[in-house]
């Protein structure tokens, strides 16, 4: 069901990006997330059929509500007649293109199995994320003990194969541990095979390995091939939460599991911050105090000493301001604790929050 997920989310992207960008249908490739699916299930003799069939009703059932939505936004009839046209041609010319691009895939998969040479590297690891029936010994063919404990680096999809081949050497180089990569569509994932959980001089070196000015994301140390694939899914997670503060450095997932999970839906958890927080999602000074001042004195235990102490201000400055923030929000801080303290967080957290 996951790679079923994701690679309907990829393909949907992709044609939405492809269009709002004027990309031609005629270059476009199979997504990453498709790959991933098609992989799964070609050991099967239908595969084939079974993967060009859900692209069929995948796309009419996307074409359907965009249509809708589209007659629920334009109303003029030429424009609607122009837009409707356009987009009707580009997702036959994008199911063509995929679909030629598939059955091309699938001849050269079989062809290779005939031969005898198995699944490819990608195809392995692909099947140990996703194949939960897969065993231990399922990396076994690429020289990666999946018994051992993993770190995972989510890198950005920008970096070249010659990079990410550089980036495994000098991690091998400090920690004689074997790496394997995988491209995706959301990033390049680089798994790190340790004996144990690294220390922190050891997990220092490696993050300096990795280097700043791009987001990355950092799983923790998972064992087993169960914490191979937690490790891939908290290393995406964490490079997801560093996107959306458009931060270029390393984002540990300890450091982020919060609000990773309260923002998997980023339009959603706007809009509940928005709902809760009302005038005080507010784009002034005097608003962005008043959150900055909630949100400690929310973190300290909602102590005034200590949020005084915190922020460099008064004791009654933090009075005023909560009571202020209170009056804002129309409830009793404590009687939605939880709630708003989620709320801040998301709304420090996704930039345009404050917009939506």
């Amino acid at each position: 069901m996951e790679a079923v997920t994701h690679s309907t989310s990829a393909n949907v992207g992709a044609i939405l990006t492809m269009l709002a960008h004027g990309v031609p249908a005629t270059s476009t490739e199979p997504p990453v997330g498709a790959l991933e699916l098609f992989d799964r299930i070609a050991e099967r003799d239908d595969g084939l059929e079974l993967i060009l069939r859900g692209y069929r009703a995948g796309m009419s059932e996307l074409w359907q509500l965009w249509a809708r939505w589209v007659a629920d936004h334009v109303s003029d009839h030429d424009d609607l007649y122009a837009l409707l046209a356009a987009s009707t041609s580009f997702i036959m010319t994008f199911i063509s293109r995929v679909s030629g691009e598939l059955v091309a895939r699938w001849e050269q998969t079989h062809r290779r199995r005939e031969r005898g040479l198995g699944l490819s590297p990608e195809e392995i690891i692909r099947k140990a994320l996703y194949d939960v029936s897969s065993p231990a010994s399922a990396l076994d063919p690429l020289g990666y003990d999946a018994d051992r404990t993993h770190l995972a680096f989510a890198l950005p999809a920008e970096l070249t194969d010659d990079q990410t081949a550089e980036l495994r050497a000098r991690i091998h180089g400090l920690t004689s541990a074997h790496t394997l990569a995988l491209r995706r569509d959301t990033g390049i994932i680089v798994w790190v095979g340790l004996d144990q959980a690294p220390g922190s001089s050891l997990r220092g070196s490696l993050e300096s390995a990795i280097g700043d000015g791009r987001a990355v994301g950092v799983s923790e140390p998972r064992a087993s091939l169960a914490g191979f694939r937690t490790a891939c899914h908290e290393a995406l997670d964490a490079r997801r939460i560093a996107v959306l503060r458009a931060e270029t450095t390393l984002t540990h997932y300890r450091d982020v599991a919060l609000l990773s999970v309260l923002t998997a839906d980023p339009e959603r958890a706007r809009a509940l911050a928005i709902a809760e927080l009302g005038e005080l999602a507010g784009e002034s000074p005097s608003m962005a105090r008043l959150r900055e001042t909630l949100r400690t004195y929310l973190a300290c235990g909602e102590s005034q000493v200590a949020t005084a102490g915190r922020l460099g201000v008064h004791e009654k400055t933090v009075g005023y301001r909560v009571r202020k923030a209170e009056e804002l929000l129309g409830v009793s801080i404590r009687d939605r604790h939880t709630e708003v303290e989620a709320s801040l967080l998301i709304h420090a957290s996704l930039p345009d929050t404050a917009n939506s």
